[in-house]
């Protein structure tokens, strides 16, 4: 296949017309979550309305929590200031967590992902909510 009948997703997709919503398939089979289970050390300070601030600039919006062991790093969304994707360039640290809709992704694996690992972080999350 030749470089001009290579089409990528995003492509494809505004060739289609196509608008959202779109399914998310999460990776099962990270090799970055290691043999640890999950925990979430950042402050329970979440409420319906506000999420934990970004550590950089204090929005409360789209915010990620970094999963890696004793890091308690809040950054905000690709979609805002970028400050959760610098803290994985400057730092390597690969999992965070979304305030938004508690999903787990993976920067090395460029995916969302699930595991028996996140359990724990799950029930945790689902009693957060009550």
């Amino acid at each position: 296949m030749t470089q001009s009948n290579k089409t990528s997703a995003s492509e494809q997709m505004n060739e289609d017309n196509r608008i959202g919503p779109f399914v998310v398939e999460p990776k099962y089979d990270c090799p970055h979550l290691g043999d640890r289970a999950y925990i979430l050390l950042q402050p329970n300070q979440t409420n319906e309305n506000q999420q934990p601030p970004c550590t950089d600039c204090n929005k409360t919006q789209e915010n990620w929590a970094c999963l890696h062991e004793n890091c308690e790093f809040v950054g905000c969304s690709r979609y805002h200031q970028k400050h959760m994707l610098k803290h994985h360039e400057t730092t390597g640290h690969n999992i965070c967590l979304s305030f938004s809709d508690n999903s787990v992704f993976c920067y090395a694996c460029d995916s969302y992902i699930d595991s028996p690992q996140l359990q724990g972080l799950s029930v945790l999350l689902s009693c957060r909510g009550r």
